[in-house]
């Protein structure tokens, strides 16, 4: 049987926490690569997130939110809050979904779009070069 110091403990669990905030960062490009339930129609294609509050993001959706079927390209503002990112477009109402991050790297966003019941949920991976 091994015994643990309490000290031990403490470093370990300060470690993961360390680790876990590191990984939690949604700065960067990302693509979608799967949309749930299938068949679902959502804002976003590619995103990129700068660590200054500001993002670029492409997808079938104005920054007025009508979806158009039509690749657009959006910029403006987000902020982050634990698991809520508001994302607040140039010229259109801002959205909030829920985020966070797969052990495997993966951003999941999810959204509740205004009017509608179910949620759509994207999961997305960093963008290649």
């Amino acid at each position: 049987m091994r015994i643990i110091r309490r000290g031990q403990r403490l470093l370990g669990a300060s470690i993961l926490i360390i680790a876990g905030c590191s990984s939690g960062g949604i700065a960067g490009s990302w693509q979608t690569k799967e949309i749930l339930p299938q068949g679902a129609a959502f804002p976003i294609n590619q995103v990129t997130f700068d660590a200054q509050g500001k993002y670029t993001a492409t997808g079938e959706f104005t920054a007025q939110g009508a979806y158009t079927g039509d690749p657009h390209t959006t910029t403006g503002a987000y902020a982050r809050n634990g698991q809520k990112l508001r994302v607040s477009p140039v010229g259109g109402p801002p959205l909030e979904y829920k985020t966070y991050r797969r052990l495997d790297g993966k951003l999941v966003m999810i959204l509740k779009m205004p009017g509608q019941e179910k949620e759509i949920t994207a999961v997305l991976e960093p963008a290649g070069p």
